[in-house]
């Protein structure tokens, strides 16, 4: 796979894809849905489409123990440049990939609190995904206030060239044509010479609260926490150091943490609701970022419901990233060096609505099976800006020939068709 995710974080479609799917649903409920991210392509290089299928069911196992499963894939196509260089876009090359997660999740709960355990197994041609977490909730006396505590914990493989004991500036990037083994479908295996297997261990948590302001507001904070340790480089990406275009190299450790604010307003007499959110991002490796979020959602009568959404986000670069030229012309910014444009300096805006048909079934089940049932049309614009990773030198190559964007205002549409039914 020539676009492999950075840091088990998804490349920028597949994060907003996931970024609007559904938590767990139990309640005895069914839901399906299909995604299709579609990125612009710079002239004939480029682009990126995924399609993210997803099937999920819940239900109660008695008064107090619910399962929900799950399934999901990721179909990615695209062209993406080998090579980080100035005018990168002439050297791009097609791909495919195919990834498949599926998980289990039993919970528990009382009155005023409920604890769920999930595991989660992803598989794709180079990478593994396994991980075990869980979260636990109350409601404070009163029901005002309600506290969230979740955590998961995944073991990670990476598949990457068998470089030895080479210096960084000497090793090679793996390439679609290196096998990458396995002894079946949890366990790896090494082909010495060729690729072998890198561990990853990612630790997660998040704390949530949510606060009634009045019988029709609320607001929820979340602070969120992550360590990854162990192979985060793309083990396909080259950068063009000087003369030489060794395997991208990225450090082993990084820590992050987050800071989400987000208020809901409900309007009765408008029967609609205002939301405003805010976040700010931290990192080990210089990576600042924030982003605002403004929504609105619309009863249409009794069983249509529009929600309108936008969203602006700006980070800085990473420490040791540079842009191309400088890596051509300077050599690195210490040790590490790389090409992944979600450690670059970038802004973007996302503008979309969901329209949502609800049909209740009353005296009789819908399609004789479910009592309510939802039917969701929703699609999204991206607008991408890439910005230098210094502004205050000189790049005469351009920015914008090092990434494979869009020429144009709009970057990449995403599209999303759901049915949910409660049974």
């Amino acid at each position: 796979m020539q676009l492999r995710r950075t840091a088990r974080g998804r490349y920028i479609a597949l994060a907003l894809l996931v970024g609007s799917t559904h938590a767990a649903l139990a309640d005895d409920s069914a839901e399906i849905s299909t995604s299709i991210f579609e990125e612009r392509r710079a002239g004939d290089k480029g682009g990126l489409t995924v399609i993210h299928p997803q099937a999920s069911v819940g239900t109660d196992i008695g008064s107090h123990v619910t399962m929900d499963a799950s399934y999901s894939a990721d179909a990615v196509t695209g062209a993406t440049a080998t090579t980080y260089q100035v005018d990168a876009v002439s050297a791009a090359t097609t791909f495919y990939d195919l990834r498949q997660e599926g998980s289990l999740s039993f919970g528990f709960k009382g009155r005023r609190s409920s604890i769920v355990f999930n595991g989660t197994f992803g598989t794709e041609r180079d990478y593994l995904s396994r991980s075990v977490g869980g979260v636990a909730t109350i409601d404070l006396p009163g029901r005002n206030t309600t506290v969230a505590l979740a955590y998961s914990h995944s073991f990670d493989a990476v598949c990457d060239k068998d470089n030895g004991d080479r210096m960084p500036l000497e090793r090679t990037a793996l390439t679609g044509a290196d096998a990458c083994n396995k002894k079946d479908l949890i366990l790896t295996k090494d082909l010495p010479g060729t690729t072998v297997w890198k561990d990853l261990a990612i630790d997660t948590a998040q704390f949530t609260l949510t606060q009634n302001l009045s019988p029709t507001a609320n607001i929820q904070v979340a602070a969120y926490g992550q360590v990854l340790e162990g192979f985060q480089s793309n083990p396909y990406r080259r950068v063009k150091v000087g003369g030489n275009s060794p395997q991208e190299h990225i450090p082993d450790t990084r820590a992050r943490w987050s800071l989400t604010a987000r208020v809901n307003k409900f309007l009765p007499k408008l029967h609609s609701a205002v939301h405003f959110g805010v976040r700010f991002y931290d990192d080990t490796w210089r990576v600042i970022g924030g982003d605002a979020e403004l929504g609105y959602s619309q009863y249409i009568g009794n069983s249509l419901l529009l929600a309108l959404h936008a969203r602006v986000y700006q980070q800085t670069a990473a420490k040791f990233f540079k842009d191309a030229f400088f890596y051509e012309t300077e050599s690195t910014a210490g040790e590490y060096y790389t090409g992944d444009r979600e450690l670059s300096p970038v802004r973007n805006a996302l503008i979309g609505g969901k329209l949502t048909v609800i049909t209740i079934g009353g005296d009789k089940p819908v399609w004789g099976l479910f009592d309510k049932l939802d039917f969701n049309i929703k699609g999204d614009l991206l607008i991408l800006d890439q910005l230098p990773a210094d502004s205050s030198l000189d790049n005469p190559m351009g920015i914008a020939k090092q990434f494979l964007y869009g020429t144009g205002l709009l970057d990449a549409v995403i599209f999303q068709l759901g049915l949910l039914g409660t049974y």
